[in-house]
């Protein structure tokens, strides 16, 4: 059913959950109009985009609370609900509908739970959730409470105060989802790029969960121990992983052309990340993190703006890429078999399952699985002009 017109405005049913370290706009396929222009602008209505405050809208006027979840009826028969994600602009009238958000899947896990949706076992909900933008399958588990999603649990997520109830997200199905040429790209663990004010930088490319790029801290200037407000405020370090992600994009044929620098601020991949071995750094919350509690330190950057968490689809990436060996996160954490890789980023650690096989067509995946939190925050009508 179309938006309908209230109160000199226009009303559209909505929901707001905080999924791991982001928080969401979860909208019902049902109540949008096809996709395209119309959906885009409701979106953008409901949100208050353009605008870097999104004062006018529900948006959080950062790219961790500017995104949109379209859920609705499964479009698979191996699947219980659809989730489609969409990162919003802040400052141009667009949405982003080419990737994937980790974390938005643990509320939308949290979504299906809340409308009966999935296989109940126990005192959890069991549910195979279709990831629209990639055509692939997150399997997810809820813990329930008297039939609904539990709330009060032990465990915690940096960059989300306080704790709550384990829910467990497996993107397993996910290698090769961005770009359609398995989990290695260039067919390398590791290439070298002539990148424009760096010169020959070595870079490994991987593609699980969203279109994933790998740089050593050290190679691009970055100093481990600055706050991550410091490294956005070092235009010059920006401007570098920038043109790293330009390069790739266009030598994998992603972005390219004479629009790449505008499609660069839109588009959500690549993901770029610099890493390197676990060292002692202030975390967000002025929390110590020390180097014998993390595995690797790795910082997150996307259309020119570092994460203050850790982007769910890329941990689930990192944690993959330190089981590939010759990966430079192999490098800097080396993990084989059936592992846990706990990351260090700016919001404190995060730990992530794996396991990574060999074959004889090259390395399969058969774990990525991310322990995150979410709620339920408010459920109402939203209203846009």
């Amino acid at each position: 059913m179309p938006p309908k017109p209230r109160f000199n405005m226009t009303a559209i049913p909505a929901r707001i959950i905080r999924g791991g370290s982001s928080k969401g706009v979860y909208l019902d396929i049902r109540d949008l109009p096809p996709p395209g222009d119309a959906r885009d602008a409701v979106i953008l209505g409901v949100f208050g985009s353009p605008d870097r405050r999104q004062i006018d809208g529900l948006g959080g006027a950062d790219k961790l609370t500017s995104k949109v979840a379209v859920m609705g009826p499964p479009t698979r028969d191996d699947c219980d609900i659809d989730y489609l994600f969409g990162q919003v602009n802040t400052e141009l009238p667009r949405v982003d509908w080419k990737a994937n958000c980790g974390n938005l899947s643990a509320g939308a896990a949290l979504w299906g739970a809340l409308t009966g949706a999935g296989r109940v076992e126990g005192d959890c909900a069991h549910l195979r959730i279709h990831q629209v933008n990639s055509g692939r399958v997150l399997v997810a588990t809820v813990p329930l409470q008297d039939g609904a999603p539990a709330v009060a649990g032990d465990f915690a997520i940096g960059g989300v105060p306080g704790t709550g109830a384990r829910i467990d997200v497996d993107f397993a199905d996910f290698a090769g989802s961005s770009l359609g040429r398995g989990l290695l790209p260039t067919g390398a663990a590791r290439d070298r790029f002539d990148v424009p004010g760096i010169g020959a930088l070595e870079v490994s490319v991987v593609d699980m969960a969203n279109f994933l790029i790998f740089v050593r801290a050290a190679d691009i200037g970055m100093e481990c121990s600055a706050s991550i407000y410091d490294m956005q405020a070092d235009t010059a370090l920006v401007a570098r992983l920038e043109a790293v992600r330009k390069v790739v994009s266009d030598r994998l044929g992603f972005i390219t052309g004479p629009e790449a620098d505008a499609s660069l601020r839109v588009s959500t991949n690549p993901l770029i990340f610099a890493v390197a071995p676990p060292c002692d750094y202030a975390a967000t919350n002025d929390l110590a993190v020390r180097a014998r509690d993390h595995d690797l330190f790795a910082r997150s950057l996307a259309r020119f703006e570092f994460s203050k968490a850790y982007p769910g689809s890329g941990a689930a990436g990192t944690a993959v890429a330190a089981g590939l060996p010759g990966t430079l996160v192999h490098e800097a954490a080396a993990k084989a078999g059936r592992y846990a890789l706990r990351i260090g980023h700016p919001g404190g650690v995060l730990e992530v399952g794996a396991e990574v096989a060999a074959s004889d067509s090259g390395p399969q995946v058969r774990k990525a699985l991310i322990g995150r939190t979410a709620r339920l925050v408010m459920e109402g009508t939203a209203y846009y002009r």
